[in-house]
């Protein structure tokens, strides 16, 4: 490969991040959005009791101040090694949040394949069905006729997007939700 033929050393995998708790931000010197190698995130002693992981970095720049909560941030498909940082395992609670449409399903189900306890958060029909008038056309559906770890809910959503029932290539992209809406929610499960 050309970065061992150059004798050049290979990027780091990154990951960003940002700590939403005033006091888990003093644990790291006060770093508020953290973008840093994967393998030195995860060496962090960062005791988050709340993570919310994200699929578009827009997003999670909009999430304020939460207690216990850290949001991980624009990983996509790239979700398959979040299960090697240790803080987020022990965290009491994982939720993530994509673009409601099949690739946002599969990313789900990819993810929740390496930490089973990850529950979605505004990927259902009823805020598909809310957010109607913000629908956009999904370039490419994923192609699975189903898509494992997902709950029957989410699976049956899935079917229903790859079928068509609400019209061609449905899709409600994550920052389409107006954030009064998600902020709301956010707050009511973190709370809770």
């Amino acid at each position: 490969d050309f970065w061992r033929a150059s004798g050049l050393r290979r990027e780091p995998d990154r990951l960003r991040l940002r700590v939403l708790d005033p006091a888990l931000r003093a644990r790291v010197g006060g770093l508020g959005d953290i973008h840093a190698p994967f393998d030195q995130l995860a060496a962090l002693a960062l005791p988050a009791r709340r993570v919310f992981i994200v699929e578009n970095k827009q997003t999670g720049l909009a999430f304020d101040d939460l207690p216990g909560a850290v949001v991980l941030m624009a990983r996509g498909y790239a979700v398959d090694r979040l299960h090697e940082l240790p803080w987020l395992r022990a965290a009491d609670a994982v939720h993530y949040w994509g673009d409601l449409d099949t690739h946002g399903l599969a990313i789900l189900g990819h993810l929740r394949g390496h930490l089973p306890q990850v529950r979605s958060l505004l990927m259902d029909e009823a805020t598909l069905l809310t957010h109607r008038a913000l629908w956009v056309t999904e370039p490419q559906p994923h192609r699975a006729d189903a898509i494992e770890y997902l709950d029957t809910a989410e699976q049956a959503l899935y079917r229903d997007l790859r079928g068509d029932r609400w019209g061609v290539r449905v899709r409600l992209e994550q920052e389409r939700v107006g954030w009064d809406v998600a902020w709301a929610k956010i707050r009511s499960m973190a709370s809770g």
